[in-house]
């Protein structure tokens, strides 16, 4: 029955310990989007899913914040690893011969010991530590002191040790895996953040590409203009109805228009490289083909609706939330360690002793040994460790706070980003309708040209204004489109416009 109820025991501990490793290994599959080898492509039509779809795939920012969600996964193994069991083996001999008169004695003694030791130790959740232990002796006498000669003694034990005060619990000692698995939390928070900034950055890289290629096309209308008048004005100076000054002003409106138009297609390729660059492109050879507005409606907003949204969605407050339960962890422990230490500890051993190695494994175990003890340590006052507890309500307290502070601080973000897109529809609204007029002044100016009413000089300052309202609309529909993006970003519903899943 010793020998049994030993055995037992010492299964179940390498069972349990093996359950707990293989439990640690199934952890959650990391985030990951796309082969970064694939060479980004943007011919043909070029449609902003397909750009966000690219950049999760290849863009730096988010290969790199990959790793660390990868590290703190790996924390919790780490963590976890505390818990994983200790084997251990040991063999050696021991050789001793005695000096003596071998005049009185003869041969002096001779004692060999052959030792052999299997143990498994573990630490367990609430804080205590069990050890198993098996060993084999074999000793040889020469001359034979005893017999039988060579003998073999078999021991096996068990020892268990438990804190009942400081470092016991099984909160206290999970503290340390929890705290790791907030770790990936915060970790896959950051990430999402990151995701949630790279789709924020291609949209609005999208959008002003979007603006300078309009630009660009509006330079070329006003470029076409001021070369049609500049043609009409010579024609008519040639006839003498218009002066050398009337066709001075015209090569100037077209060489003012041209230069224009220069410094708006760098524009354009600066704006083609900026979203190559988001895409994660190193060669920057794929051309960028067409891009177009999308429909732009008059989104209606609520600002308790995208609140609400942002502080479920959004991941700034849930990794507020998370440092907060990280820093109570610690506060836990640091309670915990103002406690006395109070151990109890005990151990129960067999032994067995015969001439083979096998019969003191098989035979009877008739030897046993037990032990009990327990211990207390208290340190003088323990000034430290309730300094240390009082730095950890501290900081628990202070990211309360933080938190407060980052609440206060999305109000104010959902509040400007609601405001936003209600200016820009407003805007939309109001520049659409100066575009009309300017461009009625513009046809009743160049009619007024055409009878000669009117100067060459107020026609080109009527293309002027037609111009710049052109480049109003077209910005007013960019900011619409880029506060509409903003405030998807603070929602967090950019994730779901686009069928992104992460882990949580």
């Amino acid at each position: 029955m010793p020998r049994s109820i030993a055995r037992l025991s010492l299964g179940l501990l390498c069972l349990c310990s093996v359950s707990r490793i293989r439990a640690a290994d199934r952890y959650p599959p990391l985030p990951a989007f796309g082969d970064a080898s694939i060479p980004v492509d943007l011919s043909g039509q070029v449609t902003l899913q397909n750009c966000v779809a690219q950049a999760l795939g290849r863009n730096f920012t988010v290969r790199i914040q990959q790793f660390s969600v990868i590290q703190a996964a790996d924390n919790v193994v780490i963590q976890q690893a505390v818990f994983e069991p200790t084997f251990g083996f040991t063999a050696g001999r021991q050789v001793a011969v005695t000096a003596v008169n071998e005049e009185a004695l003869g041969l002096a003694p001779k004692t060999t010991i052959d030792t052999g030791s299997l143990s498994v130790s573990d630490t367990v959740i609430t804080g205590g530590t069990l050890t198993a232990n098996y060993q084999l002796l074999r000793s040889d006498y020469s001359p034979a002191f005893f017999l039988p000669n060579p003998a073999f003694a078999s021991t096996v034990s068990i020892s268990v040790a438990q804190p009942l005060l400081q470092g016991a619990g099984t909160d206290y000692n999970r503290a340390a895996i929890e705290s790791a698995r907030l770790g990936v939390r915060i970790s896959n928070l950051n990430f999402k953040s990151t995701v949630l900034t790279i789709v924020y950055n291609v949209e609005t890289t999208y959008y002003n590409l979007l603006y300078q290629r309009g630009q660009y096309k509006v330079q070329e209308e006003e470029l076409r203009q001021a070369q049609q008048l500049l043609d009409e004005n010579t024609i008519k100076r040639q006839t003498g109805v218009l002066t050398d000054l009337d066709v001075m002003q015209a090569r100037a409106g077209v060489a003012s228009a041209q230069n224009q138009l220069i410094l708006d297609e760098q524009a354009v390729h600066n704006s083609e490289d900026a979203l190559l660059q988001l895409l994660g492109d190193r060669q920057f050879k794929s051309a960028v083909g067409m891009v177009d507005f999308p429909i732009i409606g008059e989104p209606e907003v609520s600002f308790e609706r995208s609140y609400k949204l942002a502080r479920d969605n959004g991941p700034n407050l849930a990794v507020a939330q998370a440092t907060i339960d990280q820093y109570k962890l610690a506060a836990l422990k640091a309670k915990r360690n103002t406690l006395p230490e109070l151990n109890v500890n005990g151990g129960l051993a067999y032994n067995s002793y015969a001439a083979t190695a096998g019969q003191s494994v098989t035979g009877s175990w008739p030897g046993y040994n037990w032990n009990a003890g327990v211990t207390l340590s208290i340190p003088w006052e323990m000034r430290a460790n309730r300094a240390i507890y009082r730095q950890a309500v501290a900081g628990v307290r202070s990211q309360e706070v933080a938190f407060d502070q980052a609440d206060q601080t999305l109000v104010v973000q959902v509040r400007a980003a609601i405001r936003g897109v209600q200016t820009s529809v407003a805007s939309v609204r109001s520049s659409a309708e100066n575009t009309k007029f300017a461009a009625k002044a513009y046809e009743l100016q160049k009619a007024e040209f055409d009878a000669g009413l009117a100067t060459s000089y107020l026609v080109l300052q009527a293309q002027n204004t037609l111009e710049t309202a052109r480049v109003s609309e077209l910005q007013a529909k960019v900011n619409l489109l880029s506060a509409i993006a903003d405030l998807r970003f603070l929602e967090g519903s950019s994730l779901q416009l686009y069928r992104i899943s992460l882990p949580e």
